[in-house]
C-alpha cells in the first residue's frame, strides 16, 4: 500500500526518485503525456524503507537492477495539484548506478491495474530549463553536480 493520505484540504504522499546521470545527461520521465518531465520513481509503500523503494521502482519502470543508490536530497515539497488542491510531498532523491543505456525509450507500466505511458528521455544537464522539469528546485543541484546531502523545504503555495 502506497503512503498517501487525502483529506478535504490537502493530499500528502511519500515518494522516491532516482537520478541516473551519464555523459552530462540525466534520465527524465514524462508520465501519461502530462507535459512535464521529472525523475523516475514512485510512492513508498507502508513498511518499506526509501532505498528499497527506489530500487523497486527502478525495476518496475526501467527494468534494471540498481547497483548503487546514494541519498543526496530530501525535498519537502508543497504545491497545488492539478485539481487546485494543496499537495504536501516528501521525496527522497537518490543518485543511482546501474547498467542502463543512454538512449530514449518508452514503456507502458501496469501500476496496480492502471496502465501508464512513460516516456524516458536523456536530458542534457545544461538544457534542463528548456524542458518543463519538476521540481524546479532540482535543476541547479543537477547542473552543479553537487552530490552532497541536502534537505530542502520548497513551498510553491506562498
Amino acid at each position: 500500500m502506497d503512503i498517501k493520505i487525502k483529506d478535504e484540504n490537502c493530499n500528502f504522499k511519500m515518494r522516491v526518485a532516482g537520478m541516473f546521470i551519464k555523459e552530462d545527461k540525466v534520465l527524465g520521465v514524462q508520465m501519461c503525456h502530462n507535459g512535464f518531465y521529472c525523475l523516475p520513481g514512485g510512492h513508498i509503500h507502508v513498511g518499506e524503507n526509501s532505498e528499497d523503494a527506489i530500487k523497486r521502482e527502478v525495476k518496475e519502470e526501467i527494468m534494471i537492477d540498481c547497483t548503487g543508490a546514494k541519498l543526496i536530497i530530501i525535498i519537502e515539497n508543497f504545491f497545488a495539484g492539478n485539481d487546485g488542491k494543496k499537495v504536501h510531498e516528501i521525496c527522497y532523491f537518490y543518485l543511482l548506478e546501474g547498467d542502463i543505456e543512454t538512449k530514449d525509450f518508452s514503456y507502458t507500466e501496469n501500476d496496480e491495474g492502471v496502465l501508464k505511458d512513460l516516456e524516458f528521455k536523456w536530458i542534457k544537464l545544461d538544457e534542463l530549463e528548456k524542458y518543463k522539469f519538476k521540481p524546479t528546485i532540482l535543476i541547479d543541484k543537477l547542473k552543479s553536480k553537487n552530490y552532497n546531502f541536502e534537505h530542502i523545504i520548497f513551498d510553491q503555495t506562498k
